[in-house]
């Protein structure tokens, strides 16, 4: 399974993460440095999906500066979501976990989707938004220009980039935010891949 490395281009920062198979599913996880906002931030993440890769749980724990950060999202058998215990109807029937401070998680919305090249998807994520730390709603669109390269749209946000990724479906160029510095196994970083 892979690990990978990415380096922060907006500001200071690293991300280790591995993303593991298991059992009934698949866990990302891992840990990110950065600089945030004049602090430092020491994070770690583990998001676990089912097999067809929807997000079922998410646990985010370490600190930004003097600030602890705790936070537990769940997604329940019956398609409602909690954070920290607590519902949120809002988030009913949504399928894909975003965290905000890693490119880790653009890898299990593009293995859900699976899309052929040519297609797009719109979907709304629950997300952990950085500016505040607090756990929203977050419409994205994702369209597949090739075998390795997709459109990623956030109409909320006005922002929309063309990402490149591995063959496996992790981020290699976030452009202006995260790039790839190292990988193994080398599961596509030049950007191998079949045109499907």
């Amino acid at each position: 399974m892979p690990a990978i490395l990415w380096k922060r281009l907006d500001l200071e920062g690293h991300d280790a993460c591995r993303i593991v198979e298991c059992d009934d599913g698949w866990d990302i996880e891992g840990n990110a440095v950065f600089d945030h906002q004049g602090d430092a931030a020491n994070l770690t993440y583990h998001l676990n999906c089912d097999r067809s890769w929807l997000s079922r749980k998410a646990t985010i724990g370490g600190w930004i500066g003097s600030r602890d950060i705790d936070i537990l999202i769940e997604r329940a058998a019956d398609g409602d979501w909690y954070v920290n215990g607590e519902k949120n109807v809002g988030f009913r029937g949504l399928v894909d976990i975003d965290l905000g401070f890693t490119p880790a998680s653009n890898t299990n919305a593009i293995r859900r989707m699976n899309l052929e090249k040519g297609l797009q998807a719109e979907s709304v994520a629950v997300w952990l938004d950085t500016e505040d730390w607090s756990v929203k709603a977050l419409p994205q669109v994702y369209r597949r220009l090739g075998a390795n390269t997709y459109d990623y749209n956030s109409p909320l946000h006005k922002y929309r980039a063309e990402l490149s990724v591995s063959e496996f479906g992790a981020v290699v160029e976030y452009p202006g935010l995260w790039r790839m510095i190292n990988c193994r196994p080398d599961f596509g970083k030049e950007g191998r891949g079949s045109d499907r």
